[in-house]
């Protein structure tokens, strides 16, 4: 493997430019993939299984793209490269990925291809072992859970920025500078320190009154961009919402959590496992207050105990009781208007599980929030784009009332409370809430005279 050059993708562009610096820091030959696109979707669909989900071919597609960009040969491309692919999204019928990836390496031309699977169950404890040192293993780790913290960041501002595009170009500044940072293994810090105060000079308007959105579903698809998650994050916050998307490092400690508690397991992987969790819950805080994010990871464990009645975490399987976990907790701490659920045609764990457990235990939740399911099958962004826009307006009408409400409540006027937030921009609320919508929940905790 060392005497090819390695490919990476899929993990988002941002996670994807940091994982290959930290691996060319490591010492590695390597190279990010191009992102992956519906284009790259039909070519392996025509040479692969039509059946099979299509995380598989969207992920087998971008290497196709890839090779087809190169100026020598498939053959010759493929003897110089190797592919490193987490191997599944995890157990279920249609998760054969490496037989699908195999078949349509073949079919292209790319059969000497070198595949290196990673299996995120056998790495998730390696991380905990590494942790404590300066290993190829932490810088990793710290570069992932520094793409989750810049794509936080961004989350958190860009509904609220009066120009998108300039932070989209302190946040793509803040991606090349970390990239530099863990190729030179140099301290990520300081960088985050200076990407934060610079997207938080950026003008802004904290008096909009936006619907909040909880983002569920695989991971293949909620943690990748463009096309196979129709870009989610960003097109919920230029239509007007505050959005909370998965982390990685949220699946990776869950996975860690699950394995914690596995009977089978000899008493020293479980230690392992569960020094795991709190090693990359120490990672996240190392470096989200670097960025001024002060906001704690949720629990994998309280997230577990919540789902358990409907979803147990021994179900494996996709994001399994993540998914009903994250979203129950968001219900309870009334900290969301819309429950959107994002997973990729052919998935038996969401489609047919998570989706199947969120649609009824949600609608039980007294004034809780609304369930869409969105499906990403590489051909339907307009019918995603008519739902997404009707679900939208139900939440910015429940926004606006609970605005309303929350004046009343105070005995002050919408205009004064909008006139105050614009003169100050507000922390990240933590906590239950009385409103979801975050205008009328400053109003609530006293924030605006």
């Amino acid at each position: 493997m060392t005497a090819r050059r390695v490919l990476l993708g899929g993990l988002g562009a941002v996670r994807d430019a940091l994982a290959v610096a930290a691996l060319r820091g490591a010492g590695l030959d390597a190279e990010r993939l191009p992102p992956p696109t519906d284009l790259g979707l039909a070519r392996a669909r025509v040479l692969g299984n039509h059946g099979q989900c299509n995380p598989a071919q969207y992920a087998v597609g971008t290497v196709l793209e890839r090779a087809r960009a190169a100026p020598e040969g498939p053959a010759a491309f493929a003897r110089r490269h190797a592919w490193l692919v987490p191997a599944s999204c995890g157990p279920c019928r249609l998760a054969a990925f490496p037989l699908e990836w195999a078949r349509v390496l073949e079919g292209a031309g790319l059969a000497e291809l070198q595949v290196e699977l990673f299996d995120q169950f056998a790495f998730v404890p390696a991380l905990a072992a590494g942790a404590a040192r300066a290993t190829p293993t932490r810088g990793l780790l710290l570069a992932l859970v520094a793409g989750d913290v810049l794509e936080t960041l961004g989350h958190r501002l860009r509904p609220f920025v009066e120009d998108a595009g300039a932070l989209a170009q302190v946040l793509s500044h803040g991606t090349a500078a970390l990239a530099s940072a863990f190729e030179e293994r140099r301290e990520p810090r300081p960088v985050l320190r200076e990407v934060a105060a610079l997207a938080r000079a950026l003008p802004t308007r904290f008096d909009r009154v936006l619907p909040r959105v909880l983002l569920v579903g695989e991971p293949w698809t909620t943690l990748t961009d463009g096309d196979p998650s129709y870009a989610i994050a960003s097109r919920l916050a230029e239509l007007g919402a505050e959005v909370d998307a998965p982390r990685l490092v949220d699946w990776l400690r869950s996975i860690a959590w699950q394995r914690s508690g596995a009977t089978l397991k000899a008493v020293e992987e479980r230690r392992a496992a569960a020094r795991a969790v709190r090693s990359l819950g120490a990672a996240w805080r190392f470096l989200a207050r670097a960025a001024g994010l002060e906001e704690p990871l949720e629990e994998p464990a309280r997230l577990g105990a919540l789902a358990a009645p409907w979803y147990p975490a021994e179900v494996r399987g996709g994001s399994s009781f993540l998914e009903v976990g994250r979203a129950l907790a968001a219900a309870q701490a009334r900290s969301t208007h819309l429950v959107l659920s994002l997973k990729p045609f052919g998935c038996l764990p969401s489609s047919a599980l998570s989706d199947g457990v969120l649609a009824p235990v949600l609608a039980r939740q007294q004034d809780g929030p609304t369930f869409l399911a969105l499906e990403t099958s590489g051909d339907s962004h307009a019918s995603v784009d008519s739902r997404l826009e009707m679900a939208l307006h139900s939440a910015a009408l429940r926004a606006m009332g609970e605005l309303r409400a929350a004046c009343d409540g105070r005995g002050v006027r919408a205009e004064a409370v909008r006139a105050a937030l614009r003169a100050k921009a507000p922390r990240h609320l933590t906590g239950p809430r009385a409103f979801a919508c975050t205008a009328a929940e400053l109003v609530a905790r006293g924030a605006c005279p």
